[in-house]
């Protein structure tokens, strides 16, 4: 279906990472390569980009008045699979983010990717390792969001809205 036929999702990420952040857990997860974390008794969180080179920090983006996340270098289409498994959540327009999608864990924790080139199908609960969508970025192109060039743009939520 294309972004016009869906009922879009009226979340923005403001709304969803209202104030504070926990930047050295997100400073841990880049700079470990893989970083595995207990989020809930039965819950564990993998970085699956650890393997693709980072092009903007946390701190970077908390710099320029974002809410934080993680910039990964990577080609426009490639997979994306689920850091935990949960409830997939899609945006078709989420303002500067452009395509989102949100994997809700569990424990409430949520973990977002933005500047997507496409979705892996429609809303549904997804394992950890599952495919949830496509990177994208490219400037100007359909879900970019505000981009400047190919990269995923990925951050982790706390239950509490906390990035």
């Amino acid at each position: 279906m294309s972004p016009e036929s869906r009922n879009p999702r009226q979340l923005s990420r403001r709304s969803l990472l209202r104030a504070g952040s926990v930047a050295a857990g997100f400073a841990a997860f880049g700079g470990s390569g893989l970083m595995i974390g207990t989020a809930h008794a039965a819950e564990t969180i993998i970085n699956p980009f650890a393997g693709y080179s980072i092009s903007d920090g946390w701190w970077d983006h908390v710099n320029r008045g974002s809410l934080g996340g993680i910039d990964y270098v990577m080609g426009v289409g490639t997979p994306l699979p689920a850091c935990a498994s949960g409830q997939l959540l899609i945006d078709w327009n989420n303002g500067t983010g452009g395509y989102t999608a949100t994997v809700v864990m569990a424990n409430g924790m949520r973990s977002q990717y933005l500047h997507l080139s496409g979705f892996n199908g429609g809303e549904r609960y997804v394992q950890q390792g599952e495919i949830v969508g496509y990177s994208g970025g490219a400037a100007g192109a359909p879900g970019s969001g505000s981009s400047t060039g190919p990269h995923l743009h990925w951050h982790l939520v706390t239950a509490g809205g906390t990035g």
